[in-house]
């Protein structure tokens, strides 16, 4: 089984001055439709040729798109993926999910900030994080969550079943087709 293991800020100061401290609920995967945190860059275009040309990253088309310029991902482990969504005005979401080659990629995600950061700041080395709940910036991290990220019970490839079911359906169109020939034996 293999998890992932990951920090996100726990308690910090907004721009504001408010102290916010979040609790284990506020980041677990399942609330990942809620973006918690976001990255911003100055360029997202010199950001995406970096990633791709020089750490791996691939264009990929978002299962749910939410508005952004590129979608891209990158292969942690055979369980494990990296997609990031850079978005016109700067911003990057990020998140750590079951690679999309099985189904439970829809289900198992983790708002992240650090791994983002970690391939792209041989290009741009300054750490933006917004807090979007409040909509201000985080200009202070007191202290973070230690996240483990389990591996899902099952993982299923979509291809095969997939493949199932077309082969399926034409042979079940042939088998429908099928008619006596037209000269008697």
């Amino acid at each position: 089984m293999t998890t992932y293991v990951t920090m996100i800020p726990r308690k910090f100061i907004l721009e504001s001055g408010d102290t916010v401290t979040l609790k284990a609920i506020d980041v677990e995967e399942k609330l990942v439709k809620d973006t918690i945190f976001k990255l911003w860059v100055p360029d997202v275009e010199a950001i995406c040729k970096y990633l791709i040309k020089k750490q791996g990253f691939e264009h990929v088309a978002s299962t749910i798109p939410k508005g952004e310029r590129y979608s891209l991902r990158k292969a942690l482990s055979d369980v494990w993926e990296l997609h990031l969504r850079l978005y016109d005005n700067g911003f990057i979401d990020a998140e750590v999910e079951v690679r999309r080659e099985y189904l439970e990629h829809l289900n198992k995600r983790l708002n992240v900030v650090y791994e983002a950061f970690e391939f792209y700041r041989g290009l741009y080395d300054k750490l933006h994080i917004f807090y979007a709940p409040a909509r201000e910036w985080i200009v202070k991290i007191i202290d973070h969550f230690h996240v483990k990220l389990r591996e899902p019970d099952t993982l299923t490839p979509w291809k095969p079943i997939v493949i199932g079911i077309v082969v399926a359906g034409i042979l079940s169109y042939a088998l429908l087709k099928l008619t006596r020939g037209g000269r008697s034996l």
